[in-house]
């Protein structure tokens, strides 16, 4: 029967149904085939799984990214980035890292980060004398930031699915993420130098700095704000995510004015729709669980591990592997609701950290988000520069070898997630 189930999503997964209608579909078959279950069942567990106040924080990072997305939060950090290192030949590239950093710490979202900066910066960067594949590259390994630094969606999903302590795994994202931004911006600026890429813009300045600092200084208050809340212990993670809408509306509004009342439509109307897409592939992935938890599964891997005598390591070392591969051909969000809840008990039974073990996952996503074919940020990129996939595929490719680096480093030391809880 565990075949029969696995068979099924991997089948109209291959013949491309979306997601979430393929875990739903391939569920209720097999319960109406296997009789594992009844479908009221099924209606009360997910509705249940579901009636969480954490998952409410999903839905207003999404909004507040979408917010800040149209409010050209983007361009002032960039600006204020550049004001640092633009007098560095190359340095526009570190710039961007940072920009990349810092909107990610805003919107939680991957591919919000890249398409917001990317419009942005690939431009101003083509401008500047940066051939547009590597600038492409860039920012679609930039916006990977988004899923690890936190505020994280996908930390607060994981952290549903787990039953872990959102606040424990914004804080094990912090170090993680400042690392794989070092790692894009030693990268970026590598290849910067050693080509020639980029021209100096005007000298460092102190006043340019400040000049450029208030102006982004709106935009830099929402991270400090909302992250803020969270580890002083003044609002719980989903209260911040509502905090983050209302500043970020006030600020789009009122401070840079670049977004109006006849906006908040559109942006209103984007926001139910990635939700909505969101949470209904949540449900399919817990209905899956379930099921997989029925007929034994997860119980079937413990054993298979137990039995193959790996250690904690190894086993993290055998995940990795199969997320990359995995990860060509699926996108982010379904590993960390398909794969995830199948592993967690394996991680229990070897005594894996499970905070270090999110990190290592979230780190997985990452790269998945800019693997090809099917990495996310290779599309959203492609579709706001003008290249071709194949480009910024070559572009982003040694992004991608950073990122490996970084999750191996991660994987062999988790010293490094745990550091600040």
């Amino acid at each position: 029967m565990a075949f029969l189930l696995v068979f099924l999503i991997l089948l109209l997964l291959a013949i491309g149904v979306p997601v979430g209608f393929a875990l739903w579909l391939s569920g209720l078959v097999f319960v109406l085939v296997s009789g594992a279950t009844s479908l009221t069942q099924v209606a009360q567990s997910v509705y249940s799984s579901l009636d969480s106040f954490v998952l409410l924080a999903v839905p207003f990072f999404i909004l507040a990214g979408n917010i800040m997305l149209r409010s050209g939060f983007a361009t002032y950090l960039f600006a204020f980035m550049q004001s640092l290192v633009g007098g560095i030949s190359g340095g526009a590239s570190i710039g961007a890292t940072g920009a990349s950093a810092i909107f990610g710490a805003m919107t939680g979202s991957s591919v919000a980060s890249a398409a917001a900066l990317g419009r942005t910066m690939i431009p101003t960067m083509e401008a500047l004398g940066y051939p547009r594949s590597y600038t492409a590259g860039l920012m679609a390994a930039g916006g990977t930031l988004g899923i690890l630094i936190p505020p994280s969606v996908a930390m607060v999903i994981f952290a549903e699915l787990s039953q872990q302590s959102v606040k424990s795994l914004f804080l094990a994202g912090v170090v993680p993420g400042l690392i794989s931004a070092v790692a894009i911006g030693f990268v970026a600026f590598s290849i910067s130098f050693r080509n020639g890429y980029g021209k100096r813009t005007e000298p460092f300045s102190l006043a340019a700095v400040w000049r450029t600092f208030v102006k982004a200084g709106p935009a830099l208050g929402m991270p400090a704000i909302v992250l803020g809340g969270i580890y002083l212990g003044y609002t719980t993670p989903t209260e911040a995510a509502a905090l983050s809408v209302v500043y970020g509306l006030f600020v789009g509004m009122c401070v840079y004015r670049t977004i109006g009342l006849r906006d908040l439509p559109g942006i209103f109307l984007d926001s139910a729709r990635g939700t909505g897409s969101i949470l209904f592939i949540l449900s399919g992935a817990l209905f899956v669980g379930m099921l997989a938890t029925l007929v034994g599964i997860p119980q079937s891997i413990v054993e298979l591990i137990a039995a193959s005598n790996l250690s904690p390591i190894g086993f993290l070392l055998l995940v990795n592997v199969m997320l990359i591969a995995l990860g060509c051909f699926l996108d982010g969000f379904t590993l960390l609701t398909v794969v995830a809840p199948l592993l967690l008990p394996s991680i229990g039974a070897l005594g894996i950290n499970p905070i270090h073990f999110a990190i290592v996952l979230v780190l997985n996503i990452e790269i998945a988000a800019v693997t090809p074919p099917i990495g996310l940020n290779l599309f959203v990129i492609t579709g706001i520069s003008g290249t071709t996939m194949k480009e910024v595929a070559i572009g982003v490719a040694p992004f991608v070898l950073a990122l490996v680096c970084v999750l191996l480093l991660l994987t062999f030391i988790p010293y490094l997630s745990l550091l600040l809880l």
